[in-house]
């Protein structure tokens, strides 16, 4: 879900709304939302993490050679709102890069021309150079030149360079300079961080060589002359290769493919297994990988190969396959060469050169298809049988992203895998990264204390600390969360003193500070803090969107505290500012002015009907409903209205207005709020509405039978039938609560008011009192149980073995209740107001038990402890205490 907004609610209202405003101003029930950036569309915290892990998978599926794979990555990650411009950037970047290992050179520099200027960096530039050379045939040098100069060796990532290599050699070789080629090609092979990006560079370098082949009829006519000089003899080899490159270039593929499958089947042509193998990738890649004949010739050169090199660029080439139907045909090709169903009988199970690749690239495949158990099998066999595969660190990234992707995420182990990484990681700057990915992996899991444990690892260099602003406000946040918030506050405070967090991530994490100190009850606190904020000279380096916010923020702040004084008049500043902003600014954009403006007129109206001008708080809530009907602040519009008509006693009203939010919204997180609500506020009006309350709790459990609400407003219905006399339909209601949600954290209620039905219904019938006693003698069993509950289930057990007539065992049980919670110390302290109230029923209960079978010393006794505890009916108790005799012991 995506959010940066949050906004507050009243503290009257018994059933508080607590409501995040998202990007597609969408309100989500419960908690509060961390303002992460000055964006509308932003991403939260915990979606923060996820986005990061899916774009780190992208770059593991474009290394793996699944280009088409990462490139559908790319593009889903691109359709995620509130992604921030530097990281759009690198999504385009990273998605030109998938596009150039499938040689779509004009759609990836179609992508990269939607790179901002501020963020083209040296990748960008290394990648339109790439782009401008294309294919070789229409290069655009004046592009190529003028890319490369941009980009400095330095700052590339290591597998980044056989690229600038690469390109430094093309660019020598259109300057006239065809010498330097070679060395650049062997430079740029050796450069090549895994075996994966050698083989495509093999493959890149074979289709280089196809395209720089002369296609002259001059040239061909030479080539078959020398080719059939030395027919049948090894020599012909190169000449037959260098011919069938000149016919496909020619654009006579069929023929040049019908050459080489001649010469294959040719058992007197004299060629050795390697050149018989070069022939055979050619015919492949003449075909293209993207036909089933280019792929049978690739899949023959893998499973009957015997040079690993070559082999190993027939197996980049098979797995750049670029539909689902070739990727599961691909999968099966896999499964053949390893042990298991799928295993070929014509195959050596377990015994191919490239099976670690193999396994690697069948982990990345079913972990884009969701089958994450057979990913990390896979993973799991490759770092017990393949350590020292090259990319063996990525196995620990795939195994945490797949321990993420199960339901439910497997935060904790996810963090393992990755502690694990860590321990063998040398880099400062890659165990800094690391520490990060752990920390949000306890982040997700709600462990905040470790999670900031590793965000501190994450910051601190060698010498000084990392001041990302992005990592400061994960740690402030964790801290926020995990109830540090005096920790939240020094960090806060330490880099403003120092200077060494920008003023935005500063003012974002008082944001997070706010809404904690708000929610704590610290109103007071959170004002001054954000008063604070907004009076230095920080608010003039800030975007203007997140200065309006704060300014919002603040006066919600000061009318929740009560400090009214000129609130309303900073509301209308506010709202004339927002609606004098320039359209179609980028700062605030139009999205973020709209939400701004709803937010405000919401907060305007209030204040308006919290001061007693009700009418010009129904007119300013009549217009947010006819200029933004979709928005948030519209839809809770109906709760602030509703909330007045309650704090005048017109409770009719209310609920009207609150059923009418639930018909205007359906499909509102809010809509089963405001029928439960609305059903209170029925009950209110008198027993006479008790049906129809009963009826819009019934409307709340048919429309929404998944809701959080449901048990509570099941639970409500079985009691207002209770107060109607209708025992036994409650008790159904009950029965079926308690049937339907045996694991539910309120059950013990449902268990209760249903003795209670049964209690009632029974009347003298001795079966079904017995029936009553033995189902509280059960309840009083289970764990856990609140003591004041506990207190009221023993009154009402002893009451109904009392109604069987089974005295003594009545006095057993509130004897034994008074023990337990009157003696026990521990115990008495934690009786709460009810629990006191049950206590003193039942001691009354004991006491006149006693004087009715002459025991007059106990139960005087057990009146002057009720005294003695102050407990209800103390007055009571002294009475019945001071007309008992003294009988001396």
């Amino acid at each position: 879900m995506l959010f940066n907004f949050s906004v507050f609610i009243r503290l009257k209202r018994r059933c508080a709304f607590a409501v995040l405003l998202i990007g597609a101003l969408v309100p989500v029930v419960h908690g509060q939302a961390p303002l992460v950036t000055d964006q509308v569309d932003v991403l939260d915290t915990n979606e923060l993490v996820v986005f990061e892990w899916k774009a780190d998978a992208a770059g593991r599926a474009l290394g793996a050679g699944l280009a088409v794979l990462a490139e559908g990555l790319y593009r889903e990650l691109l359709e995620v709102p509130g992604v921030a411009p530097e990281g759009r950037a690198k999504l385009q970047v990273q998605l030109a890069a998938s596009l150039i290992a499938q040689r779509r050179f004009v759609v990836a520099r179609s992508v990269l021309t939607e790179v901002p200027e501020a963020e083209q960096g040296d990748r960008y530039h290394l990648y339109l150079a790439v782009c401008a050379y294309g294919s070789g045939r229409n290069v655009d040098q004046e592009t190529l030149n003028s890319a490369l100069a941009k980009v400095s060796e330095s700052e590339l990532p290591p597998e980044e360079l056989p690229w600038l290599y690469l390109l430094r050699g093309l660019r020598a070789e259109l300057s006239g300079r065809p010498a330097r080629v070679a060395p650049a090609f062997r430079k740029a092979k050796a450069a090549s961080v895994s075996e994966a990006q050698r083989a495509f560079f093999d493959s890149l370098l074979l289709r280089e060589q196809i395209l720089r082949t002369p296609s002259s009829e001059e040239y061909a006519a030479a080539a078959r002359e020398q080719f059939e000089l030395l027919m049948g003899t090894s020599a012909a080899y190169p000449y037959v290769r260098e011919y069938a490159i000149i016919l496909h270039n020619q654009g006579r593929s069929e023929e040049a493919i019908a050459l080489i499958t001649a010469e294959l089947a040719n058992a007197r042509s004299g060629y050795g297994s390697s050149q018989r193998e070069q022939l055979l990738l050619l015919k492949g890649l003449l075909y293209g990988a993207d036909t089933l004949s280019g792929r049978d010739a690739l899949r023959a050169l893998v499973r009957e190969g015997k040079n690993r090199d070559v082999m190993a660029v027939a197996l980049q080439l098979l797995a750049g396959a670029s539909t689902s139907l070739e990727r599961a045909e691909l999968i099966d090709f896999l499964n053949g060469f390893m042990p298991g169903p799928g295993q070929d009988p014509r195959l050596q199970a377990g015994a191919h050169p490239l099976l670690g690749q193999m396994y690697y690239i069948r982990s990345q495949l079913s972990l884009a298809r969701g089958e994450t158990t057979a990913a990390e099998e896979d993973a799991r066999r490759l770092l017990e049988q393949f350590p020292g595969l090259s990319e063996i660190t990525n196995v620990y990234r795939l195994l945490a992203y797949a321990a993420l992707q199960r339901t439910p995420a497997q935060y904790r182990a996810a963090a393992d895998f990755l502690i694990q990484l860590r321990d063998q990681t040398e880099s400062l700057e890659s165990r800094q990264i690391l520490n990060r990915l752990i920390g949000d992996c306890y982040f997700l899991n709600n462990d905040y204390r470790n999670a900031i444990d590793f965000y501190q690892a994450a910051r601190y260099k060698g010498v000084g600390v990392d001041h990302n602003g992005a990592l400061f406000l994960r740690l402030v946040t964790a801290e926020v969360r995990g109830g540090q918030i005096e920790a939240a506050l020094q960090q806060i405070d330490e880099a403003d003193f120092s200077g060494t967090v920008a003023p935005a991530d500063r003012w974002r994490a008082e944001w997070n500070v706010a809404l904690a100190l708000q929610s704590a009850g610290e109103l007071e606190a959170a004002l001054n803090r954000v008063r604070l904020i907004l009076g230095d000279n920080s608010v003039k380096s800030v975007s203007t969107a997140l200065e309006l916010r704060l300014r919002w923020l603040e006066a919600r702040l000061a009318l929740m505290a009560g400090d009214t004084e000129g609130v309303l008049e900073r509301v209308d500043q506010l709202l004339a500012r927002i609606i004098s902003l320039p359209e179609n600014a980028e700062d605030p954009s139009p999205a973020e002015v709209r939400l701004l403006r709803t937010e405000v007129l919401l907060l305007q109206a209030d204040i308006l009907m919290g001061s007693g001008e009700s009418t010009a708080g129904m007119e300013v809530l009549s217009s947010l409903r006819t200029g933004y009907a979709e928005s948030s602040a519209a839809e809770r519009s109906y709760i602030t209205e509703a909330d007045y008509h309650a704090s005048i006693g017109d409770f009719e009203a209310a609920q009207a207005t609150l059923l009418k939010l639930a018909s205007l919204y359906e499909s509102s997180e809010l809509a089963s709020q405001a029928l439960f609500e609305a059903a209170l506020y029925c009950e209110r009006r008198g027993p006479e509405h008790f049906a129809e309350a009963v009826r819009v709790h019934h409307d709340l459990t048919v429309r929404y039978p998944a809701d959080s609400l449901y048990f509570a407003a099941r639970l409500k219905q079985g009691d207002l039938l209770r107060l109607m006399n209708d025992f036994a339909g409650a008790q159904i209601i009950y029965e079926d609560l308690i049937h339907s949600f045996p694991e539910h954290a309120r059950r013990y209620v449902a268990e209760l008011s249903r003795a209670d039905c049964m209690l009632a219904l029974a009347k003298d019938n001795d079966e079904q009192l017995k029936d009553v006693a033995l189902a509280l003698e059960r309840l009083m069993d289970m764990p856990n149980l609140p003591i004041d509950f506990q207190a009221e289930v023993g009154y009402k057990w002893g009451f109904a073995l009392m109604q069987r007539g089974a005295l003594a065992e009545a006095q057993k049980i509130f004897t034994l209740i008074a023990s337990n919670f009157l003696l026990d110390g521990e115990n008495a302290t934690r009786l709460g107001r009810t629990g006191r109230y049950w206590m003193s029923r039942a001691l009354l209960e004991l006491g006149a038990g006693l004087e009715a079978s002459g025991e007059l010393a106990e139960a005087r006794r057990v009146y002057r402890k009720m005294v003695a505890y102050n407990l209800p009916g103390r007055n009571l108790a002294q009475s019945r205490a001071n007309r008992l005799p003294v009988v001396e012991e």
